[in-house]
């Protein structure tokens, strides 16, 4: 099915991932995603604190065709989710970001640390304290890279933004709790354009505010609603090249589109069908098999989002949106009357 709207559509792609409690072709609890130089995707599973899901908590690779490439890091065990948990380790992972060299960043908002993995998967090291002064956090969220190398993060629970080299050093912080212009009430998701400025999903605000890599407010859009460009619990952002901004309305069950100025565009609702690995898992299974096709209207409605919590794109005009309450991602691409969109 093509979504229209004038003078951009967006036409479905298909769907990876199931549901994987433990490793392997799917997802568990997803939550972030993000692409690497080579378009490979990295998504962010946070699984459950159940101790028989182990290591449900991890970062699986992949490419666009579902190819799985590699998985990294482990849930650590309740006992030692502490300030000593061992390094490689998660508890509530929440964000990942990837500096220029393909570097893994990951908060973790009940450990309130910054997790790095090499390229292999290796981690390398961690940091992050627990406070509310210059260069400490409690509950890190969003993560994202300038094209500078800085490091801008979330800082959830104190409602701010704070901006740390690679190595996390403190460089700067702007916001405080409130609803006014640069004020946030537990911020969730955060973007970076072309250009360096900074979206804000203003989650309890209900809206998406955007800075200047500097701090200066410079916009605002999005109430409090269901209707058309009206938000509820906003998580995930993300700004394509030519401006256009996608945003997971995760409440109402959508992914909601606005032009450059905040100004609403469309929404999409879902279009999903089984995913490669769904397909072979339930060949796998013929009671599996036999339960879809009793199940009444399944196709209508497993096919719509339930959980949307984060996107991303890529220059080809790809829409990547990851559910976290159904264990995948749908991919979508852009068509516009000067731009076709890339390979599906």
């Amino acid at each position: 099915m093509v979504t229209e709207i004038a003078p951009v559509t967006f036409q479905y792609s298909h769907t990876i991932g199931r549901q994987e409690n433990r490793s392997g072709t799917g997802f568990f609890y997803p939550v972030a995603i993000t692409l690497d130089n080579e378009n490979r995707l990295y998504v962010l599973n946070r699984g459950s604190e159940t101790p028989a899901f182990f290591p449900c908590k991890r970062v699986t690779v992949f490419t666009v065709d579902e190819e799985l490439v590699r998985e990294f890091g482990e849930k650590v065990q309740p006992e030692d989710a502490n300030d000593s948990a061992p390094a490689g380790t998660f508890m509530w992972p929440t964000s990942i970001a990837l500096d220029s060299e393909g570097i893994a960043y990951v908060s973790d908002e009940w450990l309130n640390r910054i997790s790095i993995f090499n390229q292999n998967g290796d981690c390398t090291g961690t940091w992050g304290t627990l406070g509310d002064g210059d260069g400490e956090f409690n509950k890190p969220s969003g993560l994202a890279f300038d094209k500078e190398d800085n490091l801008y993060l979330v800082d959830g629970a104190n409602h701010r933004i704070q901006k740390f080299t690679k190595d996390g050093k403190f460089l700067a912080k702007w916001g405080h709790l409130g609803t006014g212009d640069g004020e946030f009430e537990h911020p969730w998701g955060i973007e970076i354009d072309h250009n360096g400025d900074v979206y804000v999903a203003d989650w309890r605000n209900d809206r998406i505010q955007k800075f200047a890599p500097d701090g200066t407010f410079l916009m605002k859009f999005g109430v409090s609603g269901q209707g058309d460009g009206e938000l509820n619990r906003p998580t995930g952002i993300a700004v394509d090249k030519d401006g256009i901004i996608y945003v997971t309305d995760f409440k109402n069950d959508r992914l909601q589109v606005f032009d450059t100025d905040g100004s609403f565009i469309t929404k999409l609702m879902g279009e999903a069908t089984l995913s490669k690995w769904g397909r072979q898992r339930v060949e796998l299974d013929p009671s599996m098999m036999r339960g879809r096709e009793r199940a009444p209207s399944l196709e209508e409605r497993e096919k719509l989002f339930q959980g949307p919590i984060a996107v991303e794109v890529d220059d080809d005009g790809r829409v990547f949106v990851v559910e976290t309450s159904r264990q995948r991602v749908q991919v979508f691409r852009k068509q516009t009357a000067i731009f076709g969109g890339g390979p599906l």
